[in-house]
């Protein structure tokens, strides 16, 4: 008798696209900042400052406003991370989105409100 092969043939594994899924975070993220600034506006009559100016050494400290659990909140969990996004606010209730490791002052073309598709640009 002789020995028999089997031989099968392999499938590449298919991975879902990981910018689909960070961008689909990117947005609900963004989303969710929004409405923590809605709540904010809605228990204060007016929208929190960031402490300083946006910067990766600010940028977990200018969230404190909506993650402190005084003044009726916390409003967010935690400050969104920056692996993949910058999501930033200002005190006129601006949400904006930017590219991982950009840090700077309310950009109209950034604007969530007014861009609804920046995630796709911010994540690329």
């Amino acid at each position: 008798m002789s020995p028999s092969t089997t031989s099968q043939a392999s499938t590449p594994a298919t991975v879902p696209d990981q910018n689909a899924a960070q961008i689909a975070a990117c947005s609900a993220t963004a989303n969710v900042v929004q409405m923590a600034l809605a709540a904010f506006l809605a228990l204060k009559g007016t929208y929190p400052t960031p402490p300083a100016p946006w910067s990766a050494a600010t940028y977990a400290a200018n969230f404190a406003p909506l993650t402190a659990a005084s003044n009726g909140g916390p409003f967010l969990h935690s400050a969104p991370g920056t692996s993949f996004y910058v999501i930033a606010y200002d005190s006129a209730g601006h949400v904006w989105v930017a590219p991982p490791g950009s840090y700077g002052t309310y950009d109209k073309g950034q604007d969530f409100a007014l861009q609804p598709d920046i995630c796709d640009a911010a994540v690329g």
